[in-house]
């Protein structure tokens, strides 16, 4: 491989992406779509045999019909087309091929905005886009009858759904000027209409039961002395009889629902399994303020609801008079205001949930101001309810009491009391039992018997993650498989193995052996219809070599014995099963070998390649990876990889890069695709001839810089020690939390010539006191309970921030910086950036900031992108190659030459 060409930029626009896989229900037909760094996207599908192959260029969206004999996807534009579109303000709309697999016939539908296929496959339906201009939401809904090719074509359709079964399609009418409004019901075999309900009034929020033949929508209605309006919920189900049975719940307040409340739009009703529960959302009704002022009230027969607290009136304002532009930061704020307008369109469209129970026509509030966030279980009969009132603020772990709602009776009982909300993972699919993670162990509460169980303290194995290194005293579970079907089990997780624990304490059996050969075991699961696992049919486990990154699959049968179908020096990942056929595709990949997809049969004797992503590759010199283990500085055995360079060449010494984050180890066989829009791109570099090297890096709690040291310098030791590395041409870089890191270390060791940082945190009390604004949240509690690894605020333990923060210890740093940022980064706030680059520029030591317009955490504006990993290597390769400098890396760009570099842009 020596005498092999090593890549350069203008190559890289052959290289491709292996995205998303599909396989047919009958496991006849797959396919995959590939995503190339320069062209357009492309849709390969083929079947087992290799008769038949097609290739659809700019194709995403596919489905298969169940019957395996059609296939559809959206058929969009190249990158510059939409551009160019978006530029223009002209609407992008897509279009869709109905594609016959066997005989290979296309057909294709112009303005289609969505489209399904009916259960059965007898049909396929498809949403155009609505009139520009228009003011209803009523679109062209085209139904195409697969057997027959006859279409059909249904104005005026705002929503429309088939039922599980795929035999019938209900749909809400929304016409101009409310004409001919309402809901029917299609039934595909005869091509019957029945009209549900009809009005001059918005229909909305339909929606089926998840398996039966029932579905629920709402209508409408408005009162003169409100403002907004309140709804008519439907229920209609018995639809195999000639007439369907049609209830309406009618909302009077004060009557049969809470005074002052209105059945609001923004919850979607849904079934109870039994089909004898809607459940609906509500929320205050807002008076109009000609009503407030003269204290109109309509008269409602019966004493407000007592669980409604009134509202003191606000008082009025003159509707001259203009409101300040000005937020009220108040130390009472719980969430604070940056947080409140992030969660804005939640909380404006919060409602308290209801079920409204068919056989009394009788709605029975289940959640309410205290105890606001609810989830129903498993079966609908209750609904667990939480008020975390009694602990906010909070700033460490979010606690909250616990209660069950009965969704009969509304009736309440405790669960648990100041429980923290991380640790509470819900319903059982059955709604037998809650399950949650308390004092290291996995508990059940069983519902019907009100009683408490620890599944796990008698197991003799340990289900609290040993390996979580945040700052919290009570550490999370290793995790959760689901449970098998009757909620009689659940599938726990151990460090190595899968554990199926009955919920009722009565008995454990662990269902793999991954400890023996510390190969970790988890659920893999291929039919998400069901919420639960059949024991009566094949379960599949992925598995992953924790020493030597090993992974793969495993099943095991009804009666417990469990195989390896597939186990390889690779990353084997995206396991799917054919619903109907013993098929099975994933995809395999390594450093040195592109990802591609794979077809095997129920017994995985003999795997067939089906995709060739990156054949290419052959053409050029390619690099290598391998583990490297070496001991930190507490005594820690870790691993870390090292890429070698293209046309590596023993005995001589190489340039190397350390990039850096935390755990590293595990994509040892990630294959990376070189890209110009990469600035981290391990490929861009090992081509130039660098090594390449990702130490894993563990935690000490109040001591995250110090840690990173003690971990990448002996790493960076243990390497050196090859004799492959020239020890004055290293460099470090690494981006967010790893950018830190980087700034960091260098203010502790010589051991690098040039780092490069991403977005990194400099200053850890200025930081602490940040705000996280992609979310709205205070930063402190990243510090005290995550990533920053501090179990103090800084007033506490001073000490330890200062001496980890690398801005006050950059009067130690020698080698040259480059840091980067976007100027709207809602992660790290930028000025974090700035904080270090005054200080550096006092000290008249060599650092760069880049900073990047409008741009958040990461870079998402292609020109940016390329911009940003051209000077990341041009950067790397003067300081670490000798490169001739630019003049960037030079004297910088003053203002003035910048905007005359942009004049002479727009003149060209």
């Amino acid at each position: 491989q020596d005498s092999l060409p090593t890549l350069q930029k203008k190559d890289y626009d052959q290289w491709q992406n292996l995205r998303r896989t599909w396989i047919s229900d009958d496991g006849t037909w797959i396919a995959w779509r590939i995503e190339p760094v320069g062209g357009d996207d492309s849709l390969f599908i083929r079947d087992r045999s290799g008769d038949h192959a097609y290739k659809f260029a700019l194709a995403t969206n596919l489905t298969f019909s169940s019957d395996s004999k059609w296939a559809a996807f959206r058929i969009g534009y190249s990158e510059k087309e939409e551009e160019k579109m978006r530029e223009k303000k002209q609407p992008v709309h897509y279009k869709v091929k109905l594609l016959r697999l066997e005989s290979g016939k296309e057909e294709l539908f112009e303005d289609i905005s969505s489209f399904r296929f009916s259960e059965g496959s007898g049909h396929l339906a498809m949403e155009g886009y609505a009139p520009k201009g228009a003011k209803h939401k009523g679109k062209d809904l085209i139904l195409r009858n697969l057997k027959s090719g006859q279409t059909r074509n249904i104005g005026n359709v705002s929503e429309w759904a088939f039922n599980k079964n795929g035999n019938y399609l209900a749909y809400i009418i929304d016409a101009e000027g409310k004409k001919g409004n309402g809901v029917e019901l299609f039934r595909l075999s005869n091509y019957q209409v029945t009209g549900i309900d009809s009005d001059t009034a918005t229909y909305l929020n339909l929606a089926w039961e998840r398996k039966k033949d029932a579905f629920t929508f709402y209508k409408a209605i408005y009162d003169s002395t409100f403002k907004e309006p309140t709804h008519e919920a439907f229920a209609v189900r018995k639809l195999s009889e000639p007439v369907p049975e049609i209830m309406r719940f009618v909302p009077e307040p004060g009557k049969n629902m809470p005074d002052s409340m209105r059945i609001r739009d923004t919850y979607k009703p849904e079934w109870s399994e039994d089909l004898s529960t809607v459940f609906v959302g509500i929320m205050e009704w807002t008076p109009k303020e000609d009503n407030k002022k003269e204290g109109k009230k309509k008269d409602q027969g019966e004493q407000p609801d007592s669980t409604v607290k009134a509202k003191p009136d606000k008082p009025a304002r003159d509707e001259d008079e203009k409101l300040p532009g000005v937020d009220i930061w108040h130390w009472k704020d719980d969430p604070i205001q940056p947080r409140q307008k992030k969660s804005y369109a939640r909380d404006r469209d919060f409602t308290y949930l209801c079920a409204w129970n068919l056989g009394e026509n009788k709605l029975v509030r289940l959640s309410d101001e205290d105890f606001r966030e609810a989830r129903l279980t498993g079966d609908r009969k209750h609904a667990l309810i939480d008020n975390r009132k009694p602990y906010q603020p909070q700033f460490r772990l979010e606690y909250a009491d616990y209660d069950l709602a009965g969704t009969k009776t509304g009736k309440t009982i405790r669960v648990l009391t100041k429980f923290n909300t991380r640790y509470m993972y819900g319903s059982s699919p059955e709604g037998k039992y809650l399950l949650y993670f308390r004092d290291q162990n996995w508990w059940c509460y069983e519902i019907a018997t009100n009683r408490h169980v620890n599944l796990t303290e008698g197991i003799g194995s340990k289900f609290w993650n040993t390996r979580d290194d945040l700052p919290v005293v009570k550490k999370p579970p290793f995790g959760a498989g689901g449970w098998y079907k009757d909620d009689k089990e659940v599938l726990l997780y151990d460090e190595y193995d899968v554990w199926a624990v009955r919920p009722d304490g009565s008995g454990a059996r662990r269902l793999t052996n991954g400890k023996e050969d510390q190969v970790i075991y988890r659920i893999s699961r291929i039919d998400r219809e069901e919420e639960w696992l059949d024991p009566k049919k094949d379960v599949y486990f992925s598995m992953f070599g924790d020493k030597t990154k090993k992974s793969g699959y495993a099943r095991m049968n009804p009666k417990g014995q469990v195989s390896t179908l597939l186990f390889e020096d690779k990353s084997i990942r995206s396991l799917a099963k054919s619903k109907d056929a013993p098929y099975f595709i994933y995809t395999s990949q390594s450093y040195e070998d592109s990802p591609d997809v794979f077809l095997a049969s129920s017994s995985f004797g003999k795997q067939v390649q089906l995709s060739e992503t990156n054949p290419q590759q052959k053409n050029y010199a390619w690099g290598r990876a391998e583990l490297v283990e070496f001991t930190n500085a507490d005594g820690k055995r870790l691993q870390g990889v090292l890429h070698y360079p293209a046309n590596y060449q023993p005995g001589k010494k190489y340039p190397m890069i350390v990039y850096i984050y935390e755990i590293r180890s595990n994509g040892l066989h990630s294959y990376y695709v070189p890209s110009p829009r990469s600035s981290y791109d391990f490929t861009n570099y090992v081509q130039q001839g660098y090594f390449i090297f990702q130490p894993d890096i563990v935690y000490k709690t109040n001591h995250p810089g110090e840690s990173a040291v003690n971990c990448v310098v002996p790493a960076v030791e243990k390497v050196l020690e090859s004799g492959m590395i020239d020890e004055k041409k290293i460099g470090l870089m690494g981006h967010s939390w790893g950018a830190y890191q980087t700034a960091f270390i260098i203010t502790q060791t010589r051991l690098f010539s040039a780092a490069v940082a991403g977005a990194p945190l400099t200053d850890l009390i200025s930081m602490y006191n940040s705000i996280y604004w992609n979310s709205g949240t205070p930063d402190q509690r990243i510090f005290e309970t995550s990533q920053g690894r501090f179990a103090e605020p800084y007033w506490e333990i001073m000490d330890d921030y200062v001496k980890n923060s690398p801005m006050f210890q950059a009067g130690n740093i020698t080698a040259p910086l480059l840091v980067a940022f976007g100027d709207a980064d809602g992660a790290v706030d930028w000025h974090q950036g700035i904080e270090l680059y005054i200080t550096m520029r006092r000290m008249q030591k060599p650092m760069i900031m880049l900073v990047y317009a409008g741009e958040n955490h990461g870079l998402r504006k292609k020109e940016n992108q390329e911009d940003y990993t051209t000077k990341v290597n041009e950067f790397f390769n003067h300081h670490l190659l000798g490169e001739k400098a630019p003049e960037w890396i030079k004297h910088g760009v003053s203002y003035l030459e910048k905007k005359q570099l942009e004049a002479e842009s727009k003149e060209k």
